[in-house]
C-alpha cells in the first residue's frame, strides 16, 4: 500500500522559498576569461613592486615549474605564463598547473597526457633507458637541490627565503622557512641519526656527482640527451639551471658545478636549452601576475 504524503510536505511544496537558490547574486570578482592556456609557475610578482623577470635569469627557480615549462616549449604548445608565489591558489595546492580556456585546471602530473590528447606529444624517445635515467635524476639530483635550497644557509638565503618566501612578512617567512627546512632535513635524514640511518652530506653530494657523471657520458657530442627534445632533457636542464642559480659559496653548488669543471659540457647544454626553448622573454608573452 502506498504511503500517503505528509500534509507538511505538501504545504512546503507550494511555498516559493523552498525552491533554492532563493536569489542568484553575481560575484563581485569574476574569474578572468582566457583564450589561451595559461601556465601558473613560481616567479616574481610583477604587480606588487617586486623586480620582474630579467633577461638572462631563470623564468622560474622551481625545478618542477621549469621542467614543465621546458616540456611545453619542446611540444610547441601555445600558452601564456602567469607568475605567482601562492601555491594554495592552485586546485591541488601545488605549482605548476595549466589552466585551460574551458576552466579546467591540470596539474603537472596530467600535463603530458594533455599534450598527447591535443596532438602535441613529443616524438618517440630515441633513448631506450630514458625512464631509468629520469628515476636516477629524481632520486639523486633532486634531493641535493632541495638540500641546497632549504637546508644549506647560503642556498636558503638566495633561493628558499629569497625566491619562495619573499612575499611574506619576516616573522611568517621565518616560521615557514623553518618548517620547510626541518621537513627537508627530516626527509633526507641529514644530521638526524635518531630517525634511523642518516644520509650523510658527503653521500648526498657523491650521489649527485655520480649522476652528473653518468649524464655527461650520455650527452657526449649530442645536442640532446635523448637525441631529440625529451622528458629527460626537460628534467635535467631544469635541475642544472636551478643549481646554477645558487651562490658559489653554497657547498652543494660549488661541489656539483664549480667554475671550469669537467661538467662544463652539461652546463653549456642546460644553458642552451634555457636560451633556445625555455626563456619566455623570447617566445611568449607573459600573462598577468597570478599571485
Amino acid at each position: 500500500m502506498a504511503t500517503p504524503e505528509a500534509p507538511l510536505r505538501e504545504l512546503l511544496k507550494s511555498i516559493s522559498f523552498t525552491q533554492l537558490p532563493l536569489r542568484h547574486i553575481e560575484p563581485f570578482y569574476k574569474a578572468e576569461a582566457i583564450s589561451t592556456p595559461r601556465l601558473f609557475i613560481y616567479g616574481s610578482s610583477k604587480t606588487r613592486g617586486n623586480p620582474p623577470q630579467q633577461k638572462g635569469k631563470l623564468p622560474t627557480y622551481d625545478v618542477e615549474c621549469l621542467r614543465t615549462l621546458a616540456l611545453l616549449r619542446f611540444a610547441n604548445y601555445g600558452f601564456d605564463i602567469a607568475y605567482t608565489n601562492e601555491p594554495n591558489g592552485s586546485p591541488n595546492g601545488k605549482l605548476p598547473y595549466l589552466l585551460l580556456p574551458s576552466g579546467q585546471a591540470i596539474d603537472s602530473n596530467g600535463i603530458q597526457e594533455h599534450l598527447e590528447k591535443t596532438g602535441h606529444a613529443l616524438g618517440e624517445s630515441r633513448l631506450a633507458d630514458e625512464l631509468a635515467y629520469c628515476v636516477m635524476v629524481e632520486r639523486n639530483l633532486l634531493p641535493a637541490i632541495e638540500y641546497m635550497a632549504w637546508v644549506d644557509p647560503a642556498g636558503y638565503e638566495a633561493i628558499g627565503e629569497g625566491r619562495y618566501l619573499f612575499n611574506y612578512p619576516p616573522s611568517v617567512r621565518y616560521l615557514l622557512g623553518w618548517i620547510k627546512s626541518s621537513d627537508i632535513a627530516h626527509a633526507l635524514r641529514i644530521g638526524q641519526p635518531e630517525y634511523g640511518a642518516a644520509l650523510d652530506y658527503e653521500v648526498l653530494c657523491d650521489n649527485a656527482m655520480r649522476t652528473l657523471e653518468s649524464l655527461l657520458v650520455l650527452l657526449g657530442n649530442r645536442e640532446y640527451l635523448a637525441g631529440a627534445p625529451s622528458v629527460l632533457d626537460a628534467l635535467v636542464a631544469a635541475c642544472i639551471n636551478v643549481i646554477l642559480e645558487a651562490p658559489l659559496k653554497s657547498p652543494i653548488r660549488s661541489a656539483l658545478l664549480p667554475e671550469n669543471s669537467k661538467f662544463k659540457p652539461l652546463v653549456d647544454y642546460a644553458l642552451r636549452i634555457l636560451e633556445h626553448h625555455i626563456d619566455p622573454q623570447e617566445s611568449s608573452r607573459d600573462a598577468a601576475d597570478g599571485s
